[in-house]
């Protein structure tokens, strides 16, 4: 199904700032989806959202906007559950917290352009927990 996206990241030679290896096509598709749940969580997905998803994307993994766009359209149509995903995303991340908390704030980014929701704060929690399990939140 993402046989076209393994060719673009096999020639990527820089590691992503996130994780520890930057050509597994897994965390692509991974991330992608997990950033994208958080952008779609209201059902309307904004130029400034987009921009910016691509945005992240193209930095952490070095890619072209035609890549970011591929892994947009394949984030959404991903049939994944977000919890499944942010599993795979927390199995690459670099196991060191200031890392992990550059994650953390790309969430937070990407939940405050359009203001913040009920059910994104309900999917950040979901991310912390899940990213940093020590942290117990009320």
């Amino acid at each position: 199904m993402f046989e076209s996206i393994t060719q673009w990241f096999h020639s990527l030679d820089e590691n992503s700032h996130l994780f520890n290896h930057s050509d597994d096509q897994a965390i692509h598709i991974a991330l992608a989806s997990v950033l994208y749940h958080i952008i779609n969580e209201d059902h309307k997905v904004t130029s400034k959202e987009v921009h910016d998803f691509k945005k992240i994307l193209m930095e952490e993994f070095d890619l072209k906007d035609a890549q970011a766009e591929f892994l947009k359209s394949a984030a959404e149509s991903a049939s994944s559950s977000y919890e499944k995903d942010l599993e795979t995303v927390n199995h690459y991340l670099k196991d060191n917290p200031v890392v992990k908390m550059h994650f953390m704030e790309k969430l937070i980014h990407l939940i405050s352009i359009d203001g913040v929701l009920e059910d994104e704060m309900s999917d950040f929690y979901k991310a912390l927990h899940v990213i940093f399990p020590e942290i117990r939140v009320g």
